[in-house]
C-alpha cells in the first residue's frame, strides 16, 4: 500500500466509527435508489450573474451589478447579505479564500483565513480527559477573524462603489427582518441546545426559548448597528475600538485566549494562484494554508494520467478510478501540508503532473476496494457548514469566493451585542500525531476549501466553488469533470449525483445507477448511501462563460442558494 501515514490506524478508526451513522442501504445486495433526473436548466443572462446561498444575498448582489459595480462590488454586497440571511454559516466572526480575476490582471487570492490566538496553550487543547472539545466548541475554539479584513481588502484593491451602499441591503434585511426558511428553521432546532446556552444567541434565535418556525421574521438589530458602524469608520474598524472589544470580552469570559493585539495585528495574505492545465481548460485555485486547492489540482493531475474517465460518466470503472485518485490525492496533501508559514514542507511538488504519473502506482480498474490509504469520513450528520459565492459582471471580472464560521453557528458564541457569531475554526485543526496541523500561537488551521476560477481559450470559462467540509476538494473536482468530460452544463454538473472515496468505503448519493453500484460492491466496497441531494455533499454555486460571453449559472438543490442574472 502506497504512502501510508503514520496517523493510519488512528484514521481508520475514525472512518469506521462514523460510518455506522449512515445507512447501510447500500452496503449489501440490495440497492434502494432515487432514479436519476433532468437536471432543472441553468439561469441565463447577457451580462452579469451572481450565484450566492440565499436569493436574497443574490438579489443585493446582482442589484450592484446593474447599478454599474463590478464583480468585487457586488461580492461584497452579497457578503454582507449572507451574513444575515445565511447567519449560521459565515460572516464578519469568521474567515475564508476570495479568488480574484480581474479583466487584463493575473489572478490573485486574498486570504483571509482565521489565526490561533498568539497565546494558545497547545498542551490545553490535547488533554485526553476532554476529546478535543476545547478545539471543536465554545470560546477555546475562536480563532482571530479575517472576514472584515478580506472583504475589506478586496474593497481598496478593486471597488468602485462606496461601503455605505455594499452594506445597504445587509442592513435593511437586519434590520426590517427576512422569512426564515425551512432550512435556517431546521438548523435552529438542530443547534437548540447550543443556542440556549449563549443569552445573545438565543435573543436572536429563539421565540419563547423555542425555535422560530418556517415564514417567521428573523431580525437582527444588533447586527444591523454592527454594520451601520463599520459603514461609518470603515471596515478595519472591526479590529479597533467597541466591536473589537465586545469580540475579546466574549472570548475572555468563557476561557478563550483571543486579546485587542490578535486583532489589532491581523492581516490578510495576497497570494498567486495554484494552477493545472486540464484538458485544454486552465483551472486557478488557492494554495496552503488550504490542502483543498492542492487536493483539487493533484486529483485532475490524477485523472488524466489514468484516463479515470474513459468508460462514461457514472460508470462503476469510472467512479473507481476517480475515487482512488481522489483517495490518493487527500492522503498526500494531508502528509505534506500545514500553515506554510510555519510548516516547511514541498507542498509544490503535488502540483505537477510528474508527481501524478509516480502517484499513480497501483490505481487501475483491478485495484480493490481496500487498496487506498482511507481518509477521515465524517458521519452524514455533518451538514457541511461554509459558503459559496461566485459572481462575473459585464467586462468579465470574476470573483470565486468561500468563507466559513466552520460548524453551523460558529463556536455558540455571539459577540455580545454586535450581533456576531464568532467561528470555531480551531476544530480545522488536527490532533496528534498529525503533527503538521496542531494548534499553536498564530497559526492558521488546514482548511478544505477550493474555490476555482477557469480560463479556456484565453477567456473566462468556469467560477465555481462549494461549501462541505472535507467533501469540498471532491466535489469541485467531480463537478469540473462533468463539465469538461462529461460535457455537461453547469446546471447538470452541479445536480449530478456525487460520491465521496474513503478507503474501502465510497459514500454515495443513491441516485447512481444500480450497475454503478452493483459493479462497485463486487469490487470490495462498503457503499454506505445518502439520500439525494443531501448537505452531505455541500452546496455548490457556479457560473459558465459560453464562447459568445453568454453567461449561465446554478445554485444546487442541496442548499437554499440561487442564481441571478441580467
Amino acid at each position: 500500500m502506497r504512502h501510508l501515514l503514520p496517523a493510519f490506524l488512528r484514521k481508520l478508526f475514525f472512518a469506521l466509527l462514523p460510518v455506522i451513522a449512515i445507512s447501510f442501504a447500500g452496503c449489501g445486495p440490495k440497492f434502494q435508489l432515487t432514479p436519476l433526473e433532468p437536471a432543472a436548466p441553468p439561469v441565463m443572462a447577457d451580462s452579469g450573474m451572481v450565484v450566492a446561498a440565499h436569493p436574497l444575498a443574490a438579489e443585493a448582489g446582482l442589484a450592484v451589478l446593474k447599478e454599474g459595480g463590478n464583480a468585487v462590488d457586488a461580492a461584497i454586497a452579497a457578503l454582507f447579505a449572507l451574513n444575515v440571511v445565511e447567519p449560521h454559516a459565515s460572516g464578519l466572526g469568521g474567515g475564508g479564500f476570495a479568488l480574484v480575476k480581474m479583466v487584463d490582471e493575473e489572478p490573485v487570492v486574498i486570504n483571509f483565513r482565521e489565526r490561533a490566538p498568539r497565546g494558545v496553550d497547545t498542551a490545553f487543547y490535547y488533554n485526553p480527559s476532554d476529546s478535543l472539545s476545547h478545539l471543536r466548541h465554545g470560546a477555546t475554539s475562536v480563532c482571530v477573524p479575517g472576514a472584515a479584513a478580506g472583504w475589506g481588502e478586496m474593497l481598496s484593491r478593486w471597488g468602485t462603489f462606496p461601503l455605505e451602499r455594499l452594506s445597504r441591503d445587509g442592513i435593511k434585511y437586519a434590520e426590517v427582518g427576512f422569512p426564515i426558511n425551512p432550512g435556517l428553521s431546521r438548523l435552529i432546532a438542530d443547534n437548540l441546545a447550543m443556542i440556549s446556552s449563549d443569552t445573545n444567541m438565543a435573543a436572536v434565535f429563539l421565540r419563547d426559548s423555542l425555535p422560530p418556525a418556517p415564514g417567521d421574521t428573523l431580525r437582527q438589530t444588533n447586527l444591523a448597528k454592527t454594520f451601520k458602524e463599520i459603514t461609518a469608520r470603515g471596515l478595519n474598524s472591526f479590529y479597533r475600538g467597541p466591536i473589537a472589544e465586545a469580540v475579546v470580552e466574549a472570548v475572555r469570559a468563557d476561557s478563550g485566549y483571543m486579546n485587542l493585539n490578535d486583532l489589532e495585528f491581523y492581516r490578510v495574505e495576497i497570494d498567486p494562484p495554484i494552477k493545472t492545465e486540464y484538458r485544454g481548460v486552465t483551472i486557478y485555485t488557492i494554495p496552503p494554508p488550504s490542502a483543498g486547492g492542492a487536493t483539487l489540482i493533484e486529483s485532475l493531475n490524477l485523472i488524466a494520467h489514468n484516463k479515470a474517465t474513459s468508460a462514461g460518466m457514472g460508470k462503476f470503472e469510472s467512479v473507481h478510478l476517480m475515487g482512488q485518485c481522489i483517495n490518493q490525492a487527500y492522503a498526500d496533501a494531508e502528509a505534506t501540508i500545514g500553515d506554510p508559514e510555519f510548516v516547511k514542507r514541498d507542498w509544490r511538488r503535488l502540483l505537477t503532473p510528474a508527481f501524478a504519473s509516480s502517484a499513480s502506482s497501483g490505481i487501475s480498474v483491478a485495484a480493490k476496494a481496500a487498496q487506498r490509504t482511507p481518509v477521515v469520513v465524517p458521519a452524514t450528520t455533518d451538514h457541511g457548514n461554509t459558503t459559496h459565492l461566485v459572481v462575473i459582471d459585464r467586462w468579465g471580472n470574476m470573483v470565486s469566493l468561500t468563507q466559513s464560521i466552520n460548524y453551523f453557528f460558529g463556536a455558540g458564541v455571539m459577540a455580545g451585542s454586535t450581533g456576531i457569531l464568532l467561528n470555531n475554526q480551531a476544530a480545522d485543526f488536527s490532533a496528534p500525531p498529525d503533527s503538521l496541523n496542531l494548534i499553536a500561537p498564530r497559526h492558521r488551521p488546514r482548511s478544505n476549501m477550493a474555490p476555482v476560477l477557469a480560463i479556456k481559450d484565453g477567456k473566462p470559462f468556469i467560477a465555481v466553488g462549494t461549501p462541505g467540509g472535507g467533501r469540498i476538494p471532491s466535489t469541485v473536482t467531480e463537478i469540473l469533470v462533468n463539465i469538461i468530460d462529461g460535457g455537461m452544463n453547469i446546471s447538470g454538473a452541479i445536480d449530478y449525483p456525487r460520491f465521496f472515496p474513503a478507503g474501502e468505503f465510497i459514500v454515495m448519493e443513491n441516485r447512481y445507477p444500480i450497475e454503478t453500484m452493483k459493479g462497485l460492491h463486487k469490487l470490495g466496497y462498503k457503499i454506505p448511501s445518502v439520500p439525494p441531494y443531501h448537505y452531505y455533499f455541500g452546496g455548490a454555486h457556479g457560473i459558465m462563460v459560453s464562447p459568445d460571453g453568454k453567461l449561465s449559472g446554478s445554485a444546487d438543490k442541496r442548499r437554499g442558494g440561487a442564481a441571478r442574472g441580467y
